[in-house]
């Protein structure tokens, strides 16, 4: 059996990643680094490379897929799709599912570099109150036949915060639902992410003006393409 761990430096990873502090030396840790982290992300995974012996940074191209792919959203113009376009012409934004930007982006990548490394076995950090989590569950076979290892599958997120609590300070980026930081220009996810995007606002307001422009190509396609005049539809 060869472990690894999917490490994203959100408070779930980390709840992971101290419940194995006592064996790190027989884990392969694995980052899928997006290029598009929140400075604190990053401060937190130098802290991880400390602790990990066996730690692995799996680069992603998210720009050239966002680049080709489009821009991912909650809510998607079929016309304004890679595909619709085909059909429909040119449009002056593409957009996507943020489903298949998040998989092209971050889980493809973590996949292919568990298989790569000879991972048998993968611990997860995936809870059951997760928003957003994949159908897969402690113990699954997934392609590949890489074993799941779900660990905190039954904690809430109060569990989780007490337990790395006991383990380090803190960052203040762990009370947001989306805890891991990874792409600060994501134009998807509105409902769970108006915490992050306040906190960029008052702390980044560069890596707000870059996720800013995008979000507003995003707002116009979908005012055109529903024939709204709002200033915000989704």
């Amino acid at each position: 059996m060869k472990l690894g761990l999917a490490f994203s430096g959100g408070k779930d990873s980390w709840a992971c990643l101290w419940l194995n502090r006592e064996r790190l030396d027989e884990i392969t840790v694995l980052w899928v680094d997006t290029g598009k982290n929140f400075p604190e992300l990053l401060e937190t995974i130098e802290l991880a490379k400390s602790l990990c012996p066996n730690f692995v940074r799996v680069a992603s191209d998210r720009v050239r897929q966002n680049r080709e792919q489009g821009l991912p959203a909650d809510v998607v113009p079929v016309k304004w799709t890679r595909v619709g376009q085909v059909f429909s012409g040119p449009k002056p934004v593409t957009i996507q599912p943020y489903l298949s930007c998040c998989f092209d982006n971050i889980s493809l990548p973590l996949h292919r570099a568990a298989l790569e490394h000879g991972i048998t076995h993968l611990i997860r950090g995936q809870r059951n109150d997760d928003g957003h989590k994949s159908p897969s569950r402690d113990g699954a076979v997934v392609d590949g036949g890489i074993t799941y290892i779900h660990p905190i599958e039954g904690w809430s997120s109060e569990e989780v915060l007490s337990f790395v609590a006991k383990h380090m300070p803190l960052p203040e980026h762990f009370k947001f639902k989306h805890s891991s930081m990874d792409c600060y220009d994501c134009t998807a996810y509105r409902d769970e992410t108006a915490d992050r995007v306040a906190f960029m606002r008052q702390r980044h307001p560069s890596l707000y003006a870059e996720y800013q422009a995008r979000d507003a190509q995003v707002q116009a396609a979908l005012r055109e393409a529903l024939g709204h005049e709002s200033k915000e539809v989704m």
